[in-house]
């Protein structure tokens, strides 16, 4: 049971919610389908190439494990990335031992240049809330990311049909 009181009124919110999340979610696959065909990736690629520059210096486990894919996979998506020019394996700056992944000037210039329409127009659309609620927009996108990127180990995981899972 949610700690708030389950009225009519958070009812047709949660249903708004959802039907924006659904929205947002469509818009943004759809966008990012439109920018990795652009840039001359795939969709997947694209989305592995934003994880390189978020946990710079990462290894491919660790990439694997903020995508939730498996390692092979990912490491697949890495070697295209990397014949593309977006991508470097180097020594990892803490352990010699580790391989790290890092993206190129060159590649980092290339989809930046596809990114700036949307971020000016976020931009300006961040203009029309407080800071107070931007930080509440920002921690619920970032609890929702972590529970879809979970959601996702488990699809990639196999375990066990979704619908017998119990809910937590």
């Amino acid at each position: 049971m949610s700690k708030h009181e389950d009225s009519t009124d958070r009812k047709e919110v949660l249903a708004a919610l959802a039907d924006s999340g659904r929205e947002l979610s469509t818009a943004v696959i759809l966008f990012h389908t439109n920018l990795a065909n652009r840039a001359g990736l795939g969709p997947s690629e694209e989305k592995v190439l934003e994880l390189v520059h978020r946990h710079r210096h990462a290894t491919v486990s660790e990439l694997a494990d903020h995508a939730g894919m498996r390692k092979n996979s990912l490491s697949d998506a890495l070697d295209r990335l990397e014949m593309k020019g977006f991508v470097e394996r180097h020594p990892h700056p803490s352990d010699g031992r580790k391989v790290s992944v890092i993206g190129t000037p060159s590649g980092v210039e290339r989809i930046g240049a596809l990114l700036d329409g949307l971020m000016t127009r976020l931009g300006e659309l961040n203009a029309d809330y407080t800071t107070e609620q931007l930080a509440t927009i920002a921690d619920y996108q970032r609890r929702a990311a972590e529970i879809q990127t979970g959601e996702s180990q488990f699809l990639a995981d196999e375990a066990e049909p979704p619908m017998s899972r119990p809910s937590s």
